[in-house]
């Protein structure tokens, strides 16, 4: 019983130390939407390629060793054209988890649930390459998706290390402040 008051008052610290990081964050802002990251996280959306129906909107991530960063993409898929996923009851919110974990099979996907932003559902899986493991989520409305990837690079390997616990707690935390340009 001690063992569980006391993994549950480590875990209350990290949760109140990530909400204090991201208070104090800095906003990453595209034309779609912004997210707020912690302070000493670098951005990076210099030379972002485009192509047809796929559109880099930047990487960002804690540049220390071990540390978790990301990227961020904006695809757009005909099939979903009349879909937005805010709009959706638990239903399609579920029809539409299960299509990505389709779709994503050769990768081992395991879903990680939802995460609210305000009213906007984000659907989180997490993935196996010969890479390494990654968190995926997005959005999606009029069949535009807001697509994230997040990782642990291990710098020897140059393969991603297992995304821990603590991780998934920074990413969920990050996604919440996701916001919709305009909203």
């Amino acid at each position: 019983m001690k063992r569980i008051i006391s993994i549950l008052a480590v875990l209350a610290l990290v949760l109140s130390a990530a909400c204090a990081a991201f208070a104090d964050g800095q906003d990453f802002t595209t034309a779609y939407f912004t997210l707020k990251l912690p302070e000493n996280w670098i951005i990076d959306t210099e030379d972002l390629e485009k192509k047809e129906g796929e559109e880099s909107l930047g990487f960002f991530g804690d540049d220390r060793e071990g540390g978790l960063v990301g990227a961020a993409y904006l695809v757009y898929y005909e099939e979903l054209k009349d879909f937005a996923l805010w709009n959706a009851d638990e239903q399609g919110l579920q029809a539409y988890t299960d299509t990505l974990l389709e779709e994503f099979a050769d990768l081992s996907p395991v879903s990680l649930g939802t995460v609210m932003a305000g009213k906007v559902p984000l659907v989180l899986i997490r993935c196996s390459d010969e890479e390494g493991e990654f968190i995926y989520a997005d959005t999606v409305t009029n069949g535009y998706t807001i697509q994230f990837e997040f990782y642990v690079p291990d710098d020897e390997t140059e393969k991603m290390l297992p995304v821990t616990d603590e991780c998934i707690e920074q990413i969920k935390a990050i996604l919440e402040t996701f916001a919709p340009v305009g909203a």
